[in-house]
C-alpha cells in the first residue's frame, strides 16, 4: 500500500473511531469498519489496527472468538 494511502486510511480509521455513536463503550468490532471506511478491504484495515495497537494508538480485545474489538487509546492532555 502506498505510503499516502496508508496515511489516509490510518486518519479515516481515527475519524471513524473518534465519531460519535455506533460503538458500544468505544469499542468498535472489525466489520464494521468495512462499511465506513471506503475503498479499503477489511484485511487493509485490519493490518493498520495492528500496526496502530504495536504503536500504542488502539487498544485491541481478543476475548471473542473471530470478533476483535478496537478502541482508540486515551491520550492525557
Amino acid at each position: 500500500m502506498p505510503e499516502e494511502s496508508k496515511s489516509s486510511l490510518r486518519q479515516r480509521i481515527t475519524t471513524y473511531m473518534s465519531g460519535v455513536g455506533g460503538s458500544l463503550g468505544n469499542w468498535f468490532c472489525t466489520r464494521w469498519f468495512r462499511f465506513h471506511i471506503e475503498p479499503f478491504t477489511t484485511k487493509q484495515i485490519r493490518r493498520e489496527l495492528e500496526l496502530m495497537t504495536r504503536e500504542g494508538l488502539v487498544e485491541s480485545d481478543h476475548s471473542q472468538s473471530n470478533n476483535t474489538k478496537w478502541k482508540l487509546v486515551e491520550v492525557a492532555p
